[in-house]
């Protein structure tokens, strides 16, 4: 059988069909890879503008919330609310994208919402939908990612601030702890955003890099099947090189080509419009006519690493000169260009105005540091400076100073006019201070009345000297309030720093004893504490004790004693008697009340043993119920502390109805002294709890003669009679006056009278004779365990 010629080749018109099948299917791959690239391009542009968009709303956010929390102004919390809503947007829209049954309703709403460009919406939820597993934009999903529990918190700031606001009397450490934490959530923020703009950057140059190679590829291949058709496929390259271009121009941001010299090649109209030099300016200049002379060197370093190849990019912000000679901060990101077009190499500089933003940061910088009443550095601020004196002190061997200012009669002000004159009065100290002190002297507001002030370059004796004369400067200030004067005083505590010096906390806890060692000397005085200085270790030696109070309560090493109140005839069969705080030290000892309770009052730890004691003599007499039904009273001391707290009578009826135990039972002690100083808070607290049928005792009376004047005004129902008078009266007959004395006051007044230090039967028997109604001391009765009494083993 003859061979059929050419049966198994295809005819010419098959393999001309194949090849433009070929073709056809190459150009049709290569347009779907390009109009991808375009696509994923455009996407990422989005996302470079959305991110600044929510970049400065996240910051303007935190912004409002700053000023809300210094103002308290709603306006300020709803603009704050408004500029989160944008960032928040783009978070649902996320997880939208992000849920295993996807939503793109709600993906879109959420951009949209987030201030996307509605054109945009589409190409970035396939973004996310179809390329979140490549590394570049993993990582630049992961960044996005992080920023939640930082939008979170600063949305819990805000309400929080609100409910701080919301309060009758805001708790300004409490505003002030959560100024900070907005910083503090600012600082992460912004740290996430620049990891999202270079993934971001870099899924910009890596995808361009493909466009190019998949096109030189195809233009190859498409090049040996048919050179006639090249010219099409080279209009579809040309086309794609339109695309890249229109994505060039239209971006929102400044994008620039730079040779490796500093001359710029291209621009796009953003840049233009950010320095404000037209593209032909533009194209004239270098890179440094765009600087100020100073920061020229600026990114140098990072951009002779990209140059090695050690780093694809870098970013950093930058101060620039726009047509007018101005400064505007923006934000440069730095690449390679993959393939420049001669052997030179080539930089893409992305380029983001954050001019505002940058102003402010330094707005709220600046806030973070100062102190909003005074315009002084803030503790914050002042123990940052303390830090670098101490380490010049150390390295230079020079010598400075601290000193801490405490104002001695504000609270008299505050009290008596109101805190906006308390506030004025701060605002005139720290007035007199500046022009006290030397220009390269630091002063701060460290808190409530107190000031730091750190004196540089100078002796110990020179700063006691400059410390004498501000405290003599405010001595001399007469203060007017509303046509009432107030005389003024403070003490003052220095401390040289020497390059001995420890560290700054040891520095701030020796000026803080100083400054206690001049008021305990008579107050409105200067103390500077020298080495050895047996003052100062006295008064760490009762601050020691603070520490050994807190472990104390923590441990439950605390209990009570309690000690009978008689009728001198002892014909009374109700029970009364006054608890006395105890505690036991480390080695389970019993550690006498003069050695800690005088520590507890001076550094503000009273009221919290106030508070366990009420809380635990509570406690004790509903477990006895027999007992408690013979009670006629049980007395309690309450430091003269516990009135400066102004949730202390809600404490006190709270845990009145948690225990369910009736206030008639309750005799609640407090020193003349502490009463005369705190008279406004006592008098309320005595008029709240009467009430609840609580009753009061002044405690130590006759101390201070000139409180009868202020008996009326006291709801007192018992006079404590000061046992350093009841003690000496067989022999001695000014205390018999003194006793007999305050006797006749609360007679007349209708208290009832209680004679302390009761220590033989000749001074009960002259109490007796002068009709004292109750009668207390050793030689009555000693103290014994609370326990004993509730238990019945001892009575009255």
């Amino acid at each position: 059988m003859p061979k059929r010629q050419g049966w198994y080749r295809q005819p010419p018109r098959l393999k001309i069909a194949g090849m433009v099948a070929g073709l056809f299917s190459l150009v049709l791959i290569a347009m779907i890879c390009a109009v991808s690239i375009v696509q994923i391009q455009a996407a990422i542009t989005a996302y470079a503008g959305g991110e600044s968009i929510w970049s400065r709303s996240q910051l303007a956010a935190v912004i409002y919330f700053d000023r809300y929390a210094l103002s308290g102004d709603p306006q300020e919390l709803e603009q704050a609310r408004n500029r989160l809503s944008v960032p928040l947007a783009d978070r649902e829209a996320r997880l939208a994208m992000e849920a295993e049954s996807f939503d793109r309703g709600a993906a879109r709403a959420g951009l949209i919402a987030g201030n996307n460009h509605p054109a945009d919406v589409d190409g970035m939820i396939w973004l996310v939908r179809n390329l979140s597993d490549f590394d570049d934009f993993k990582k630049a999903i992961f960044a996005w990612q992080e920023t939640d529990p930082g939008l979170l918190e600063l949305r819990e700031i805000g309400n929080e601030l609100e409910l701080e606001w919301s309060r009758a009397q805001p708790d300004r450490e409490k505003l002030a702890l959560l100024r900070q934490q907005l910083a503090e959530a600012n600082d992460k923020l912004q740290i996430h955003a620049v990891r999202f703009r270079e993934a971001m950057a870099s899924a910009t140059r890596r995808s361009a890099s493909v466009l190019s190679i998949v096109s030189t590829v195809f233009l190859l291949i498409l090049a040996l099947v048919a050179w006639q058709l090249s010219s099409r496929l080279t209009r579809s390259v040309r086309h794609s090189a339109q695309n890249f271009r229109a994505i060039f121009e239209q971006a929102a941001v400044g994008i620039a080509q730079l040779r490796s010299d500093g001359r710029v090649l291209d621009v796009n109209e953003a840049l233009s419009g950010i320095t404000g030099y037209s593209k032909p300016e533009l194209l004239a200049m270098r890179y440094e006519d765009l600087l100020f002379p100073e920061d020229w060197e600026s990114g140098r370093l990072q951009q002779q690493a990209v140059m090695l190849g050690e780093s694809a990019s870098y970013s950093f912000q930058q101060r620039l000169k726009n047509s007018s000679g101005d400064a505007l901060w923006g934000r440069l990101t730095v690449s390679m260009s993959d393939f420049p077009k001669d052997r030179t190499s080539n930089y893409i500089v992305v380029l983001e105005d954050i001019s505002d933003s940058y102003r402010m940061s330094e707005e709220l910088s600046y806030q973070a540091n100062h102190d909003a009443l005074t315009g002084l550095i803030n503790r914050r601020a002042f123990e940052r400076h303390l830090e670098t004196v101490l380490r010049e002190a150390r390295s230079e061997h020079s010598n400075h100073a601290l000193c801490f200012l405490d104002l001695d009669q504000f609270k008299v002000v505050n009290d008596t006019s109101g805190h906006l004159a308390g506030d004025e009065l701060l605002r005139q100290v720290a007035a007199i201070a500046r022009h006290s002190l030397r220009e390269s002297d630091i002063l701060a507001r460290l808190g409530g009345d107190e000031f730091g002030i750190i004196l540089r370059n100078l002796s110990a004796d020179a700063a006691s000297d400059i410390a004498e004369k501000l405290r003599a400067a405010i001595e001399d200030m007469t203060f007017t309030w509303e046509g009432r004067s107030h005389s003024v005083g403070g003490s003052i505590g220095v401390v040289p720093i020497t390059p001995g010096v420890t560290d700054a906390s040891s520095l701030m806890r020796a000026v803080d004893i100083a400054c206690y060692v001049a008021k305990s000397r008579g107050r409105n005085r200067t103390y500077l504490s020298v080495k050895d200085d047996l003052q100062i270790t006295e008064q760490r030696t009762e601050m020691e004790w603070v520490n050994r109070i807190h472990e104390a309560l923590q441990e439950n090493r605390f209990f009570l004693d309690a000690q009978f109140i008689l009728p001198p005839a002892n014909t009374d069969g109700r029970i009364r008697y006054e608890v006395l705080v105890r505690m036991k030290g480390e080695d389970g000892k019993t550690v006498p009340p003069g050695a800690f309770l005088p520590a507890a009052e001076r550094f503000g730890i009273a009221p919290k043993i106030d508070r366990w004691v009420i809380d635990e003599a509570f406690r004790q007499l509903v477990a006895h119920p027999t007992h408690l039904n013979e009670l006629d009273a049980c007395h309690i001391n309450l430091s003269g502390r516990s009135f400066d707290q102004p949730d202390f009578a809600d404490f006190v009826i709270e845990r009145l109805q948690h225990y369910g135990l009736s206030g008639s039972k309750i005799c609640f002690e407090l020193t003349e002294t502490a009463a005369m100083h705190n008279l406004a808070d006592a008098q309320s607290f005595m008029e709240r709890l009467k009430g609840s049928e609580c009753r009061f005792a002044l405690d130590d009376f006759g101390t201070g003669l000139s409180s009868f004047s202020y008996l009326r005004r006291l709801p007192v129902d018992y006079l404590k009679i000061d046992g350093v008078f009841v003690r000496d009266i067989v022999t001695d007959q000014t205390d018999l006056a003194m006793v007999r004395a305050i006797n006749d006051i609360g007679k007349t007044l209708r208290k009832k009278t209680i004679a302390e230090f009761v220590e033989n039967d000749d001074t009960l028997e002259l109490l007796k004779e002068m009709g004292v109604d109750y009668v207390q001391g050793y030689g009555l009765h000693r103290p014994c365990l609370f326990q004993d009494i509730l238990t019945g083993s001892l009575r009255g």
